[in-house]
Order: C-alpha cells, then structure tokens, then sequence
C-alpha cells in the first residue's frame, strides 16, 4: 500500500522532472514548499536522481501499488538517458565558460572539484552561484523610459528574470550565448557587458 505523506511527493517528482528536466530545479522546488526526505533532510540532485530510478513507483503486481503511471516513469528514463548520452550536464555544468574574464585580462576557469570562476594569473575568484545571480539581476534592470515601449530585448529580459530558476542547464547557456558579450571580474566588481538591449 502507497504510503500516504511519501506518494504525492513521489508523484510530483516526476511531474516536475517531466515539465522541467532538471534535477536541481526539482529539489528547489520542493523544498521551497517546505517538503523533505524521508529522513528529513532537504532534497538535492542526487536524491532526486535516486528516486526517478525507482522503478517499483510503478508497482509491483500484488505487491506494491503503483504511484506513478508506466507511460510517465518512460518519458523520466528516456529524458535521463538523453542527457547522459548527449553529455548535457557535463557539458553545461559551468554556464559562463569562455565569458569570464579577470581583471587583469586572464580568462577565468572552474578548476576540477571546484564550484568558483578562478584567475589563473592572480588567484582572483567568484563563485559560480554568485555569478549567476549577478547576470539574472542585471538583465532584470534592462527596463525601457516609462514613455518608451519595451523592445524584444527588454521583454526577453523580463522573462529571464522570472523564470530563470526553473530553466535546464542547456537552455541557462543558450540565454547567456545570446545576451553575453564578456564578463568581468575585479576585485570588488562585476562588469557584465550585455547586447543592446
């Protein structure tokens, strides 16, 4: 029998990994509504990953009953697949690589086990969470006179704000390729050159 606080939950990780395809996105949204692990911790990627694999959530004939339907488990495994067969986490785990600059002209790495933007040349760093709210919040200001029409660029950049927690990794890069010019970091500073919005 389905336990009655842990089915919904279950449930709605799949729904969420369905619509968002990103285990991340699933943990924060379910502890921003206050919902915890068995063991009463937060949820996190991994966790999240750990359940999607279940597969007796689809039940188990006399068994276990089934939370989740066959057809929505299959659309979970084959998102989870194609991300690990296409390398999409790998390959967009540090989404401003290539646009980030030191100060002092180095470009500026996540070194191997590290979450931070690191200068090479002068130890300068920024951490990667940081960054990336540092980017939402600039976008967010590109706001039109009140007597002007907002332009494309100043609508897309009102959408950024509002939804940019619940993108996928691969869709964060693509809004970054098209409005990031460079970045650059100094010791107390942050300049972010956008497109003409």
């Amino acid at each position: 029998m389905a336990h009655p606080t842990e089915a919904p939950v279950r449930r709605r990780i799949f729904e969420l990994f369905a619509e968002h395809r990103r285990k991340k996105t699933v943990a924060e949204i379910l502890n921003a509504e206050g919902m915890r692990t068995r063991s009463g911790a937060p949820f996190s990627g991994t966790s999240i990953g750990r359940l999607l694999e279940d597969e007796r959530v689809v039940g188990v004939e006399g068994q276990v009953d089934a939370l989740i339907s066959r057809k929505l488990f299959d659309r979970c495994a084959a998102i989870l697949d194609d991300q690990q067969k296409n390398g999409v986490t790998r390959s967009v785990v540090h989404l401003f690589a290539g646009y980030v600059f030191c100060s002092c002209g180095e470009k500026m790495y996540v070194p191997s086990g590290s979450d931070k933007y690191v200068c090479r040349a002068c130890r300068n760093k920024i951490p990667a969470d940081d960054l990336e709210a540092v980017f939402v919040a600039l976008v967010g200001q590109a706001q039109p006179a009140a007597e002007d029409a907002p332009t494309e660029g100043q609508k897309l950049a009102r959408w950024v704000e509002r939804v940019w927690n619940h993108l996928s990794p691969r869709d964060k890069r693509s809004i970054i390729e098209s409005l990031t010019e460079r970045v650059e970091i100094g010791d107390k500073s942050i300049t972010c050159s956008l497109v003409d919005l």
